[in-house]
């Protein structure tokens, strides 16, 4: 398994949130652990559509946002063939156990808490990276 920073450099990530301050820090903190293709979206709305023209590797992804939720593009994100696969790492304000269930039970990857300091952050993007079988033919061919 390729390194997790050395794949950070390859891959195309999506970032979902309806905050530009938010969006700012988890950039910031993608671009610190060297990812290079990142794209930001303000709704799961614009997110679906964005999903659907490119490919993407890593969806980063807020809980409460207008027009779609971060937990309505789960639910179609693990309903494509096509997407079932990505990673998507949900952030929420919310830490009710029903709302976390709904979630797991949803298909996400992982969840982080609002509000959460960058190593966190780090952290659960690296391990996920570790956990996915990234294609390693799709990668190459981005270089």
């Amino acid at each position: 398994m390729k390194n997790p920073i050395d794949l950070l450099k390859k891959i195309n990530i999506i970032v979902i949130d309806d905050m530009d301050s938010m969006l700012g820090l988890i950039i910031s903190c993608l671009r610190e652990l060297g990812a290079e293709k990142i794209q930001t979206a303000s709704n799961g709305e614009l997110a679906w559509k964005m999903l659907n023209k490119n490919r993407y590797d890593l969806i980063i992804c807020d809980w409460d946002m207008p027009k779609m939720t971060g937990y309505q593009l789960l639910k179609l994100v693990r309903e494509s063939q096509l997407h079932q696969h990505i990673p998507f790492l949900l952030l929420t304000a919310a830490t009710e156990k029903k709302l976390v269930l709904d979630a797991v039970q949803a298909g996400v990857s992982d969840y982080l808490a609002k509000p959460f300091q960058p190593k966190e952050l780090d952290y659960r993007i690296i391990k996920l990276l570790r956990k996915v079988d990234l294609n390693p033919a799709a990668l190459s061919n981005r270089e």
